[in-house]
């Protein structure tokens, strides 16, 4: 079944695990079983274990893959947030979700 919110992505840049997957699990949560949805992270070894966690939900990683361009720094940053470095790797994940 066709949602509108099944094409929505999920920025997780500058989020680790515990929290990137705590944000992740809550964005699954508002999603119906069958939606699709994708992830952006970075590919750091504090995110290794949340592809394992999201599949552990019992949801169908479908892709993942590198991001092709650089995604350009959020312009909504305040000074007060750490910079992160531009040459961190992130990754795009495709999810459907668990029946």
């Amino acid at each position: 079944m066709q949602h509108p919110n099944q094409t929505k992505m999920l920025d997780l840049r500058g989020a680790t695990c515990p929290m990137a997957f705590v944000k992740t699990k809550l964005h699954l949560d508002k999603l119906s079983p069958g939606d699709r949805t994708k992830i952006l992270y970075e590919q750091s070894p504090a995110n290794e274990p949340l592809v394992r966690s999201i599949r552990s939900l019992g949801h169908l990683i479908l892709s993942q893959k590198a991001a092709e361009q650089p995604f350009l720094e959020d312009d909504k940053k305040s000074a007060e947030t750490p910079s992160r470095s531009v040459d961190v790797p992130l990754t795009i994940l495709e999810i459907e979700v668990k029946e």
